[in-house]
């Protein structure tokens, strides 16, 4: 005859909604003490359903097997204060990625939506821009894709900070040969700018006066736009100091839609009488 609080395995499993090999498995890291019938079977007693609570509630705060020992084998307020503070703690190291990848998330959104709103495709302006740092690899391109792979090995180089996806900050520096020659398609030394308080960085673009020009669509009208621009630049009693850049607003990495890239080309000047 079956003794009052007396449960098999198969009303345990029921009572937790958990399957027989993880009341085993319990079993097996010593964390309950079923008791055994003549026949073999196992037997539950109020003690095991206590510590089964226990258990359960545990789990679902994500405690580990050698944890919930632990405790079961000392518990009193202090070691269930220390037990909740010391997880308390682990969950704080977890959620900090989970917080730099939402942030870095909302800053794409923000990336993305901030280009929606650009309404002066085409129009040159002189525009006075602060000190920035940049990162760069140098190395002459040609090709799109010569320029997507240096991007890479340049992202490769701190791959928790740096994105190639919906970021406004990559670029091209024009080679000083192409501007010599009126080749605005020969490339060298892709770039990231990075935040002012970063530390790696492998150089400083000094706080000047620039000829800035955003266009959308394919990077064919590169060419016939920087030609306008040198144009413009002269025409307005300015002369180049430095290196031109080509700046990918938004490029392959965010959409499959020629149409949709957006481009910046910068042009660092000075006035000639200065």
């Amino acid at each position: 005859m079956k003794k009052k609080y007396e449960y098999r395995i198969g009303e345990i499993c029921k009572l937790y909604d958990i399957g027989p090999d993880s009341i085993r498995y319990y079993e097996e890291k010593g964390l309950i003490f079923p008791a055994r019938k003549e026949n073999g079977y196992r037997v539950y007693s109020l003690e095991d359903i206590w510590r089964l609570n226990v258990i359960k509630d545990l789990r679902k705060l994500n405690f580990s097997i050698k944890q919930i020992k632990r405790y079961l084998e000392d518990r009193n307020i202090n070691t269930t204060i220390h037990l909740m503070e010391k997880e308390i703690s682990l969950i704080e190291k977890e959620i900090m990625p989970l917080v730099t990848l939402k942030r870095n998330l909302e800053k794409r959104i923000k990336v993305l939506k901030d280009v929606e709103k650009i309404d002066d495709y085409g129009k040159i302006k002189i525009r006075k821009l602060k000190t920035r740092k940049i990162i760069l690899i140098e190395e002459s391109m040609s090709k799109e894709e010569e320029i997507n792979l240096a991007f890479r090995k340049l992202e490769g180089r701190n791959d928790s900070k740096l994105f190639l996806f919906a970021n406004k900050d990559m670029g091209v520096f024009i080679s000083e040969q192409g501007m010599k020659k009126g080749d605005y398609t020969l490339y060298q030394n892709a770039f990231f700018f990075v935040d002012d308080n970063e530390e790696k960085y492998n150089m400083i673009l000094p706080e000047g006066y620039f000829a800035v020009l955003v266009y959308r669509g394919t990077y064919g009208k590169s060419q016939q736009l920087f030609e306008k621009m040198v144009e413009f630049i002269e025409m307005e009693g300015y002369f180049i100091k430095g290196s031109s850049m080509e700046i990918y607003r938004l490029d392959i990495h965010g959409t499959s839609r020629e149409e949709e890239f957006i481009t910046e080309i910068q042009i660092p000047i000075e006035k000639e009488n200065n």
